[in-house]
């Protein structure tokens, strides 16, 4: 008899959190299928990676096609087509005249390519200081941690981590830092507190970092008079800017990338997550201005490259170029449904979101703005009851999000979504 929880128990390390004790036999398009047979509908995608959905037929035939033919070579030694295809789509779709993002280092995971977009901030600008943002959350290796602040918990027992560090409030309208009503703050945190903060920086800064979407966070986003005002002001102060596409990337807010609809362009962007399709994936890219700054061996590592994540990866973004128009017309149905039917429900503080990247943050009091991290638990444990899996994110964990696979349907959203309002109209 199948036993997969207590396996896992005796032979896998305590230290990894479970949203669920589900056991798994397979998956395939927005369902994962239990060992007795139950089907779940998958709103998480594997935690944002699994945006073709679970063993799409492109993608498994890519990934076996390739391993029948190469499945280790290290770029470090030989050259394989499916990096080099992989690089130049991705330089496609952020390269032009306005980014150039057209040089990428591969990784195999997004703390890898926050890692290498650190190390390469650091290295480019002989500086050594780096700014993040509260909230931010950029990954769980050494430098990644050091940038990361969405749960204290994550950095307690590391410190001290990397020196040089400094965070500023990240713009979250819905409790804002500085008390603004969002309707009347003409942008106050850009022009009163964010300007001032850079004034006063030093010279010693490498790199400011953000998500252009605060992913564990709380799916909160940034104002986009905001992301323009940081990236003058770092661009007059000579700091690059790093911006962590790896959980709001590879199309979820209905463009190939969240920035990209900001009218600007960051110096590096970090890319994981939905790329893979579930193989260890990530990108670091940047211009060949930047990279040629490296020096040969600056830099490197042994998987990076590897070609069946990259032949799974190239998969991927075929699939994702066909599904990607219909996202921001999914993501509209979505907060319509969710707006019309939990606007005025006591619990729902805020509904946002952009494409299929959205967030419910819910309250125990709304003038409050109280925290309702208990109604959040129950929420997901109904919610799992009836075979929809859905997950918490935020720094307190009060927000639902979204984020089921691109290819889903609509009846397939319909379906989930009558089961998640149901269950919080069910809240008392």
């Amino acid at each position: 008899m199948v036993n997969f929880l207590h396996r896992a128990k005796a032979a896998l390390s305590p230290v990894s959190a479970h949203a669920t004790e589900i056991e798994v036999s397979h998956g395939k398009g927005c369902y994962l299928v239990d060992t007795k047979g139950k089907a779940y509908l998958d709103f998480t995608s594997g935690l944002g990676v699994c945006s073709t959905g679970h063993c799409h037929p492109e993608v498994v035939s890519a990934i076996q096609n390739q391993a029948a033919s190469l499945i280790h070579g290290c770029l470090g030694i030989v050259y394989y087509e499916p990096p080099i295809a992989l690089a130049e789509k991705i330089g496609q779709i952020l390269g032009g005249s306005e980014t150039n993002l057209t040089s990428i280092f591969f990784t195999q995971s997004g703390s890898e390519a926050m890692e290498t977009a650190i190390k390469l901030a650091k290295y480019v600008t002989k500086k050594h200081k780096l700014v993040a943002f509260r909230g931010g959350f950029h990954g769980r290796t050494l430098g990644a941690l050091s940038v990361t602040t969405s749960k204290e918990k994550y950095r307690a027992g590391y410190e001290p981590l990397l020196e040089g560090v400094s965070f500023f409030p990240y713009p979250y309208c819905y409790r804002c830092p500085w008390g603004r009503e969002r309707a009347t703050c003409e942008v106050y945190c850009a022009d009163h507190e964010l300007a001032p903060y850079l004034e006063a920086l030093d010279n010693q800064v490498a790199a400011v970092i953000i998500e252009p979407v605060l992913g564990e966070g709380g799916y909160t986003f940034a104002p986009k008079e905001f992301i323009q005002k940081l990236v003058q002001k770092c661009r007059e102060k000579g700091i690059l800017v790093i911006f962590d596409e790896i959980q709001s990337g590879i199309g979820k807010t209905g463009t190939w990338f969240a920035f990209q609809q900001l009218d600007v362009a960051p110096d590096i962007v970090t890319i994981a997550k939905g790329i893979g399709s579930g193989l260890p994936l990530g990108a670091c890219v940047s211009t060949p201005e930047i990279m040629n700054q490296w020096t040969k061996g600056a830099h490197g590592g042994t998987y990076g490259g590897n070609p069946v994540t990259c032949a799974a990866g190239l998969a991927s973004l075929k699939v994702i170029e066909k599904a990607l128009p219909a996202v921001a017309g999914l993501g509209k149905l979505v907060l319509e449904r969710l707006q019309s039917e939990l606007k005025d429900h006591p619990f729902v503080g805020e509904i946002r979101g952009q494409g299929l990247m959205i967030g419910i943050e819910l309250v125990t009091d709304k003038v409050a703005k109280t925290p309702g991290v208990e109604l959040v638990k129950t929420v997901l444990k109904k919610c799992l009851d009836q075979y929809l899996i859905v997950v918490s994110c935020g720094i307190e964990d009060n927000v639902i999000r979204l984020i089921p696979p691109l290819t889903i349907t609509e009846s397939e959203l319909h379906k989930g979504l009558d089961i998640l309002i149901s269950v919080i109209h069910e809240l008392h």
